[in-house]
């Protein structure tokens, strides 16, 4: 396994998921049915992420448009996430 998911449900706040590691695509669909059909009520505690391939990637710039809070992002995934330009393949 190359990711560890932790979920936290405080009493009347968000859900918390905590993922530690490398999320890749073969964990995504595993992450998305944590997450469900109600990403506004996720926040994602992302300090413990080491990587993330461009599945993953792509797939946390959805959740964050969808309302997913991202906290605690490391830097290295930071500009990766807030890149929305595709990269050029020429």
């Amino acid at each position: 396994m190359t990711v560890r998911i932790t979920i936290a449900d405080e009493a009347g706040a968000r859900r918390i998921v905590r993922l530690e590691g490398r999320l890749t695509a073969a964990e995504w669909g595993e992450f998305e049915q944590v997450i469900g059909n109600e990403p506004t009520s996720a926040t994602l505690d992302l300090s413990g992420l080491r990587g993330a391939d461009s599945v993953a990637i792509e797939g946390l710039r959805r959740l964050r448009a969808a309302g997913a809070l991202l906290r605690d992002v490391p830097p290295h995934l930071a500009w990766r996430i807030e890149d929305a330009e595709p990269a050029s393949t020429t």
